[in-house]
């Protein structure tokens, strides 16, 4: 393998892709066995490009089969630590959303809930609770503006 990276450096095209193909399967078996199914694939694109960059700081006397689960192992860690970062934000905001909807009176909470999670429009809003354009209009800016009263305090802290 030294000479893959010998070839590497010299700027031989069919270098890395000799390493891809000679390290492919076991670098998408470590992704899939730990991020699973969904990100196995991507992550391990990203890590073969990201070794596609550093490639050329390798001496030839690297060990590349270690070099490479090394830098896998590397984006395994931050991608779990980005996941777990992304999830924990989500269920705050979802949580935090949820909190204030129940605070709604149901009315304004119904449309606020149709227009802004079901995505209709004012008017199909209108036709399917039998109300004046304007009362629906006016239902759903009343519970987005007790919404965002009630967020604010909660903004001031972040």
């Amino acid at each position: 393998m030294s000479d893959l990276i010998r070839r590497f450096h010299a700027g031989d095209p069919s270098a890395f892709a000799e390493l891809v193909t000679a390290e492919q399967d076991d670098l998408y078996t470590l992704c899939l066995r730990c991020v699973g199914p969904a990100d196995a694939e991507g992550l391990c694109e990203t890590i073969f490009v990201a070794a596609h960059q550093a490639m050329h700081r390798l001496s030839p006397d690297t060990n590349i089969h270690q070099w490479l689960t090394r830098l896998g192992v590397d984006h395994i860690e931050r991608h779990e630590r980005s996941q777990r970062e992304d999830e924990s934000v989500l269920h705050d905001r979802s949580a935090t959303t949820q909190s204030q909807l129940e605070r709604l009176e149901l009315p304004f909470r119904i449309a606020v809930v149709m227009r802004d999670i079901l995505r209709m429009s004012e008017e199909e809003i209108s036709d399917t609770l039998n109300l004046a354009l304007g009362t629906t209009r006016s239902r759903i800016h009343r519970g987005r503006l007790t919404m965002a009263r009630g967020l604010s305090p909660q903004m001031d802290r972040v």
